[in-house]
């Protein structure tokens, strides 16, 4: 049985695309996962295992470009699969070139095997060949610090329940409007801005009707939220939610003011617009899976036929969703073209420069 041997880990934020296409280019039996926080590179090769070492800690360090560092294989002899590597990195006087020697015994089955093995785990499913770090398609464990507003609007999902069942929600959201269009003069909505209570443009979103509807919601929220607000910081999410929470809430009022609504799915549905702009504007970026943003979308679309109101007490707030979206791609398309996507590009080589990569851009 094949071991995975760990060479050395690196910060979760860090670029490791260049050990990536170093790995790739020579075809090394070595792989780059995410573990406990950390990107991992491991080896299948025991004697691989401290000659990469030293030269990744040069690398990481600057004193090494992996792309002007070259790898020597020769094919001795027809060898069982076993790989018995050498990498030495080795730094010039003038050009500061360096190079790294290799030597691997294997059948040139073998090696196709490998190839083919390594590829599959190695690409994403879709791509054209190009590997990052960490794997597309894997959501990352950000810490709980760094995510502190998308924690809260969890928390407020579950308090706007237990409160709903307290028969503490008057408060929070909008009465509904018996008769008219729901236009401000002389409804509901009007009454309550004209009495001073402007909260109610908001707290609609914190109240929810069931366990499953507030599941369900912060759940979104810990899958798309907590990436858009490690990356970007939490000021920009403050503000995205801040701004979305009164769209979806008004668009759900006017287009249906005879009835009750609540819940954060309009808030949800802006956090997964805005994270498909970014995708466009930063194809790398992959924390969501690109997948699951469009099957929301496919989900709210199916919700506005009509059909899932057969099935679902009181119905879905179509509005508050599609309203929550729309805000979601404005405010997408303003910060990316204010220069926001560059807070989700690969970070640069140098470690100091990566953490100046995540701060908040306004």
């Amino acid at each position: 049985m094949n071991h995975w041997i760990t060479v050395c880990d690196f910060p979760l934020g860090q670029d490791l695309s260049p050990v990536a296409d170093f790995i790739r280019r020579h075809q090394l039996p070595l792989r780059i996962t995410e573990e406990n926080n950390h990107q991992v590179v491991a080896s299948l090769a025991p004697q691989l295992v401290d000659p990469m070492r030293q030269l990744l800690a040069r690398w990481q360090e600057g004193a090494v470009d992996l792309a002007q560092v070259s790898v020597h294989v020769h094919d001795n002899s027809a060898q069982p699969p076993p790989v018995s590597s050498a990498v030495n990195a080795q730094a010039g006087a003038t050009d500061e070139r360096n190079a790294a020697e290799g030597t691997r015994e294997k059948t040139p089955e073998d090696a196709q095997q490998h190839n083919q093995q390594y590829t599959e785990q190695q690409t994403p499913e879709g791509a054209t060949g190009e590997v990052t770090a960490p794997v597309a398609g894997v959501i990352p464990q950000w810490p709980l610090r760094q995510t502190p507003v998308s924690l809260l609007l969890i928390a407020l999902c579950f308090i706007g329940w237990f409160m709903l069942r307290q028969g503490w929600a008057e408060l929070l959201v909008i009465f509904p409007q018996p008769e008219g269009n729901g236009a401000l003069p002389g409804s509901t909505l009007g009454m309550h801005l004209a009495q001073g209570e402007y909260w109610r443009l908001w707290s609609p979103a914190i109240v929810h009707f069931s366990i499953p509807h507030a599941l369900f919601n912060g759940l979104g929220i810990w899958i798309v939220g907590r990436s858009l607000e490690a990356r970007a910081g939490s000021l920009w999410f403050t503000v995205l939610v801040l701004i979305s929470a009164p769209v979806a809430n008004l668009a759900q009022y006017y287009t249906s003011p005879q009835n009750l609504f609540g819940g954060m799915s309009g808030v949800v549905y802006a956090l997964i617009g805005c994270a498909l702009v970014i995708q466009r504007w930063q194809p790398r970026w992959r924390d969501v899976p690109v997948a699951l943003l469009w099957l929301s979308v496919v989900w709210l679309l199916v919700c506005m036929l009509g059909v899932v109101d057969y099935f679902i007490p009181g119905g879905i707030a179509n509005a508050a969703h599609a309203g929550g979206f729309a805000a979601g791609v404005v405010l997408g398309l303003v910060f990316c073209l204010a220069g926001g996507s560059r807070y989700f590009a690969p970070p640069p080589k140098n470690t100091d420069d990566a953490s100046h990569h995540r701060r908040q851009p306004f």
